[in-house]
């Protein structure tokens, strides 16, 4: 019986500490996967300053002409502003100005996620909403919108709801008052 109590005593022991040898196993396996992970992720943080070093020429001349979307073609139709975004790009490439390989206007005035959370709030994702958004989110006044469709009032609304947006129509009588 002493014999026994002794045994299952050290199976005890030795099922405690195979336990623990297994956990230190799985943290000594995930803490290599997180160093594997961190080392791949060094060489892409490389790649990235090395081509933002690159691409820092370019700013300028890709948000001038960001800019002059902004401020010129935004009442126009999308041919009529892509015609207008190449003049833009060929003026200022005649004139020297250093542009990357494919200026975007979209690019520089939104992110992808941000045009992911206006698609979230009503604004449909096709390449023209997307401009007329990031137009409106850059603009410092306020912006006139033709809006046939209501999709940009029913994505202003929403965008704004938080921030304590009331609606009013011209021809209320307390308007002006």
């Amino acid at each position: 019986a002493k014999l026994m109590k002794e045994f299952d005593k050290a199976m005890k022991e030795k099922n405690e500490v195979m336990a623990e040898a297994q956990k230190c196993q799985n943290k000594l396996d995930m803490a290599q996967r997180l160093v594997n992970a961190l080392s791949a992720n060094g060489i892409i943080w490389d790649q990235t300053v090395a081509r933002a070093g690159e691409e820092l020429v370019f700013i300028p001349g890709d948000t001038l002409v960001a800019c002059s979307f902004a401020c010129y073609v935004g009442v126009f139709t999308r041919h009529y502003r892509e015609s207008c975004v190449s003049k833009f790009i060929e003026y200022l490439t005649k004139k020297g100005v250093p542009l990357g390989p494919r200026p975007d206007p979209l690019g520089v005035l939104a992110s992808d996620a941000e045009m992911a959370g206006w698609s979230g709030q009503g604004l449909p994702s096709d390449r023209v909403s997307c401009e007329n958004g990031s137009i409106m989110t850059n603009s410092q006044r306020w912006c006139l919108i033709i809006d046939p469709q209501l999709q940009g009032i029913v994505w202003i609304k929403n965008k704004e709801a938080d921030n304590g947006l009331q609606v009013t129509r011209m021809g209320h009588s307390k308007m002006l008052n």
